[in-house]
């Protein structure tokens, strides 16, 4: 009888691991998804500045639903950080998906034979 190699690390450090794992998109959602352009790709300070149409509807209709919640700075910084993730949906629109395609995982109900 053989005893198993022993693990990498810990169960306790396992944890901490996945803990760290779990949170990484919430600490994430400040942070620019895009990457930083490189020379002559930045864009002048004024454009930075004034968020594109489509952010703006978008923030308009989280300040009809949750107006009464959010200051007016509050609806700025959500404005910046919606138009901040737009280039990401347009890199997500360009993967061309078919009918083939198949999700990871399939999601099904586990029902006990009666």
């Amino acid at each position: 009888m053989t005893v198993p190699d022993a693990p990498l690390f810990s169960r306790r450090e396992f944890a901490e691991r996945l803990a760290l794992v779990a949170a990484a998109p919430l600490v994430a959602l400040d942070l620019p998804l895009t990457g930083v352009p490189h020379g002559d790709e930045r864009k002048p300070a004024a454009q930075e500045s004034e968020p594109s149409a489509l952010a703006k509807t978008l923030a308009e209709g989280i300040r009809l639903r949750y107006g009464d919640r959010l200051t007016q700075e509050d609806l700025k910084t959500i404005t910046r950080a919606i138009d901040s993730r737009l280039p990401n949906l347009e890199r997500l629109y360009q993967v061309a998906l078919t009918n083939a395609d198949e999700p990871d995982f399939v999601f099904s109900v586990y029902r006990r034979a009666d």
